[in-house]
């Protein structure tokens, strides 16, 4: 089935002011939270796109139902573009690896579509979920890009390398010099030794206009820094028994924590990160290419929309 072909000619200018897009591989049920989240807490007048990469037709199919129910423009990836492989790859990569997919994905989108929109751009993964009021207009006031960065290394000359990571980053396309340009590719940065994450190759275009760019920095706290675990942190991180409840509850509210997240805290969920001082929450893995066991999943996702449940109240 082609769900390119009723979409595909739209004009640009029928976007608003903002554009918010996302790449879904499978769980359409995020779509939906993405999308109740979004008309609650973003303050700009915005257009939500979803950037289908289901690899099956019922994986489609599934998304696309979603976004006719709630009248989300929804584009298909040509699933070709996986093997050509649209980015640039090494001997030996997997041309499905979840991060590679995600980097294909996401360039097709930008490449065809986003990069060409006038007015302000947010990409967010498919398991980011915004938790507070938000404006990206405001945030991108007087800059030119916002995200996190990531860091890598040179393995030979131990030089660092830094980039925009793909969970999120707010683009001000008004501005933006070059923005066809930007590359949003993993793996190997040609010409160095050093691997990245998806979005090293933004490292390129933040080198190249070093002089130009304003650069709004997001903060990034893992789960085990606001007492959850997280897979990435020893065990005795990782162990709060010896704080009493009360003790976690004053030093979460002193660091601004809403009452809502000291609840979701108090839960433990695993592997969750909060982004941008708490204004956005990442699920982590939400494809599940960890391989986690539905079990697993199950009691995160139980949690974790008990909390959405209560701030979409």
């Amino acid at each position: 089935m082609n769900f390119n072909i009723c979409f595909f000619f739209l004009p640009l200018c029928l976007f608003a002011d903002s554009v918010v897009f996302t790449t879904a591989f499978n769980r359409p049920d995020f779509i939906e939270l993405q999308y109740r989240l979004f008309e609650k807490f973003l303050e700009d007048d915005y257009q939500f796109w979803v950037i289908c990469d289901g690899n099956t037709p019922e994986k489609c199919s599934s998304i696309q139902s979603v976004c006719d129910r709630l009248h989300i423009p929804c584009r298909h990836v040509p699933q070709e573009i996986h093997d050509r492989p649209y980015l640039t790859r090494s001997p030996g990569d997997n041309y499905n690896n979840p991060n590679v997919r995600h980097c294909n994905a996401t360039q097709w989108a930008w490449d065809n579509f986003f990069s060409s929109h006038d007015g302000p751009v947010m990409l967010i993964d498919s398991d980011m979920f915004l938790i507070r009021p938000f404006s990206i207009e405001k945030t991108l006031e007087n800059t030119h890009l916002a995200g996190i960065y990531w860091g890598t290394e040179d393995m030979i000359t131990h030089e660092p390398k830094s980039y925009l990571w793909l969970g999120l980053i707010l683009f001000n396309n008004r501005i933006l010099p070059e923005k066809h340009t930007i590359c949003f590719n993993c793996g190997w940065l040609p010409g160095t030794h050093a691997i990245c994450d998806s979005g090293g190759w933004t490292h390129f275009y933040l080198a190249k206009h070093k002089n130009t760019l304003q650069v709004t920095s997001l903060s990034f706290v893992q789960g085990h820094e606001f007492f959850c675990p997280y897979r990435y942190t020893s065990e005795s991180l990782q162990n709060f028994d010896h704080l009493s409840k009360e003790e976690i509850e004053k030093n979460l509210s002193d660091r601004g924590f809403t009452r809502a997240e000291i609840k979701l805290a108090q839960e433990k969920p695993y592997t969750i990160e909060l982004i941008g001082d708490n204004h956005f929450l990442h699920y982590r893995a939400g494809s599940n290419y960890e391989n986690y066991s539905e079990e697993f999943l199950s009691h995160k996702d139980k949690i974790l929309m008990k909390f959405f449940n209560e701030i979409l109240e």
